[in-house]
């Protein structure tokens, strides 16, 4: 692939509405003489817009999945212009965070964004979820509220007033029809995320700094970070503790 190439992840829940999102940035976000190179969750239900964004004449899709920490995908036929990656809906968004990085740099590629939809009715009758997307916004330099229909509107602003009070990088956005308000603002690849996991940073001297005054850059990412024994040191609730039960057996 050119080195060059811009890869996009994005997260979120199954029935959140991703591969209907995914299918308007690919339209609307970009021109049609541009290749799109799609991994779809090989263990995900199948969604009616599986069919729809493979019918799109611009894009190839191939089905991966996340296998020992690592991305394993089917072959490719030709070097995209364009990667986009759909998260397991199920999975640990550091697990997925750390795979992804590692696929870029082993095919010389460069992130573009990480977007994160937000299931908006599961999450405000599922409160201990929160510390999942949590997560996936800590990686994110673009959040999707989507799924707003049944939801209260004063729990939305909340939501959104949340990241605002903490000054969150990422835009936040509404969902609107299925659609992002402006296809074209969320794949622009400008960097808003608050992890710099993703970032190519100058190397520091260990001796640089006394260990209470070491700047943010020169700390490991808070959920990529691992113990002695292999384990994360902030670990993330595992997002199928809240799903079972909740949604019929569709996808989106």
């Amino acid at each position: 692939m050119p080195s060059t190439t811009p890869v996009y992840l994005i997260y979120g829940i199954p029935n959140s509405g991703r591969r209907e999102i995914l299918h308007d940035l690919i339209e609307g976000g970009l021109s049609r003489d541009q290749s799109v190179l799609y991994f779809r969750p090989a263990k995900e239900a199948a969604s009616e817009f599986d069919a729809k964004i493979e019918s799109l004449e611009n894009t190839q899709v191939v089905a991966w999945e996340l296998t020992e920490g690592k991305v394993k995908h089917g072959p490719i036929s030709a070097a995209p212009e364009k990667v986009f990656f759909l998260s397991p809906g199920e999975a640990d968004p550091a697990d997925v965070a750390e795979a992804l990085k590692s696929w870029i740099e082993h095919n010389d590629c460069e992130l573009g964004r990480i977007i994160t939809v937000v299931h908006c009715s599961f999450l405000s009758e599922n409160s201990g979820s929160r510390a999942w997307f949590d997560a996936c916004i800590h990686f994110s330099d673009v959040v999707l509220l989507g799924k707003r229909e049944a939801t209260n509107n004063k729990w939305v602003q909340s939501f959104h007033q949340s990241y605002r009070k903490t000054c969150a990088p990422c835009l936040i956005e509404p969902v609107i029809k299925g659609k992002a308000r402006n296809p074209f603002t969320v794949i622009e690849p400008q960097a808003r995320r608050l992890s710099l996991y993703f970032d190519k940073l100058l190397p520091i001297e260990e001796d640089a700094f006394d260990d209470e005054e070491k700047p943010e850059d020169t700390r490991p990412d808070r959920y990529i970070e691992r113990n002695e024994g292999g384990q994360r040191c902030y670990p993330i609730p595992d997002i199928r503790n809240f799903l079972q039960d909740y949604f019929p057996k569709t996808e989106s």
